[in-house]
């Protein structure tokens, strides 16, 4: 009897260290892998942004897109994010990438770049739904438009990215003859953001709204 229980904790434990081992080993490749591959990735990766920057501030937006692989020598937003998906150049290439292709007209995937886009931000998080919703009313989805503006204006409340969303969705809804819902809208900038840069327009819709109702 005593050799069997011997035998069985000589078994679990053969088997506690081979799990421990398969741990280490596991451990250790995943620190690996994130001290040396992907800090010379990141490196590579920011190295190619800062070039696609570039052509951005000069508006030579196919240039910084380069999905059609252009003979230039550098990746471009595009490239980047095929090639280094997981650094954080790669993400903030998914930003870029997307204002790129909605500046080029490509809507449907600058919403996609922009949904695959991870903004820590909260500011840069409200600019990238804005940016959905413009794409999603030039595709003439409305109901997408708005609903991704009011999440851009509702993610953290500041003086400019709320009152510029809720007036976006002022003007869909008033375009979609909702007008309580353009009214809605209007009046939450009236009260709250009296330095809208568009506060005008906002009394001209308002007293408009008041007539129609």
């Amino acid at each position: 009897m005593k050799n069997f229980n011997l035998c069985l904790f000589l078994k679990k434990k053969k088997i506690m260290v081979f799990f421990l081992s398969i741990i280490v080993i596991t451990t250790g490749s995943c620190f690996f892998y994130k001290k040396f591959f992907l800090s010379l990735s990141e490196e590579k990766a920011l190295e190619e942004l800062n070039y696609a920057q570039k052509y951005l501030s000069q508006g030579a937006i196919d240039k910084a897109l380069n999905k059609k692989k252009l003979k230039i020598p550098y990746l471009g937003f595009y490239g980047i994010v095929t090639k280094y998906p997981f650094t954080k150049a790669g993400n903030i290439s998914k930003f870029y990438a997307g204002i790129c292709f909605y500046k080029l007209g490509n809507y449907k995937e600058s919403i996609k770049m922009m949904r695959n886009f991870s903004a820590k931000d909260e500011f840069l998080s409200s600019i990238k739904y804005g940016m959905i919703g413009d794409a999603f009313a030039q595709i003439r989805n409305k109901n997408e438009a708005l609903k991704n503006y009011v999440k851009a204006a509702n993610i953290r409340e500041n003086e400019i990215t709320t009152p510029l969303y809720y007036y976006k969705a002022a003007l869909l809804t008033f375009s979609m003859k909702k007008y309580k819902n353009s009214k809605f809208f209007l009046k939450k900038i009236e009260k709250k953001y009296p330095t809208f840069l568009h506060q005008k327009n906002v009394e001209k819709y308002l007293m408009f709204i008041e007539n129609k109702l």
